[in-house]
């Protein structure tokens, strides 16, 4: 619930990042993620205003570097290399279907893997506690189904499984690419040429949060998931994938 014009603080967004549950209960994962549960709320310090970081359960689960070495990293910072190394070799396992589906889609690879990264730090088990999310790229069950038989007309089969690698890379790809084309109909700025990291923008932000609130001015919109209400960042969301795609570009 909002209230007071939702602080002055904004209550970034509740994570609707594939980083929730795990489904298999001897994943170190879902340990890990206990712990962090317990943990105190992280927070950010940015020009005397007090936020929350919305992507610290990846970084306490997955991800070996911070944020002020992130944010230097896209400076050019030693820690640069060594950012993009980390990323591009946990995204290796699934090279072969990045490389597929980007072909098939005419989506960057980095696009797709800075979405894998983001959503569920590259585990195909990630669940998400907020909504029906799951796997690399978090397709909700409605998006997962709607993209099986989309996929199906073009006469591609994916297992009815998105925990399988496969299908979740596909099937996120397609839904990718269909708010590609929508964003690009809706006439948002911006949308270049696709092999363009920055054209990818609006797309994201559709991706995230569906078409109806991608098109929306506002970067904080209000969703409805599991009988909750929560204010995600849509700017905030896309930023952090356009980044991630540029950090792996740069190993490449």
């Amino acid at each position: 619930m909002i209230k007071n014009g939702i602080y002055t603080t904004c209550i970034l967004f509740i994570m609707l990042l594939g980083v929730g549950k795990l489904a298999r209960a001897s994943d170190p994962w879902k340990t890990l993620q206990e712990r962090f549960d317990k943990a105190p709320p992280v927070v950010e310090q940015k020009a005397g205003v007090k936020r929350q970081d919305p992507w610290a359960r990846l970084r306490k689960i997955y991800l070996p570097f911070s944020i002020e070495q992130e944010t230097a990293a896209l400076r050019g910072s030693k820690d640069a290399r060594r950012i993009s190394l980390y990323l591009t070799k946990t995204l290796e396992r699934y090279g072969n279907l990045i490389e597929e589906t980007s072909k098939r889609f005419e989506i960057p690879e980095e696009i797709i893997g800075a979405v894998i990264m983001v959503e569920s730090g590259g585990n195909p088990e990630a669940e998400a506690g907020t909504s029906s999310a799951k796997g690399l790229m978090q397709t909700i069950s409605g998006t997962f189904l709607a993209a099986r038989q989309g996929l199906m007309a073009q006469g591609i089969h994916v297992e009815n499984d998105p925990f399988n690698p496969r299908s979740s890379i596909f099937t996120g790809s397609w839904y990718l690419d269909k708010m590609y084309r929508q964003a690009s109909v809706d006439k948002r700025k911006d949308i270049g040429e696709r092999h363009y990291i920055a054209s990818w923008r609006y797309p994201l932000e559709y991706y995230y949060a569906g078409s109806a609130y991608g098109k929306k001015k506002d970067d904080l919109v209000i969703v409805y998931a599991g009988g909750r209400e929560m204010v995600i960042n849509k700017s905030a969301y896309s930023k952090k994938v356009l980044n991630w795609a540029r950090l792996i570009r740069r190993a490449g």
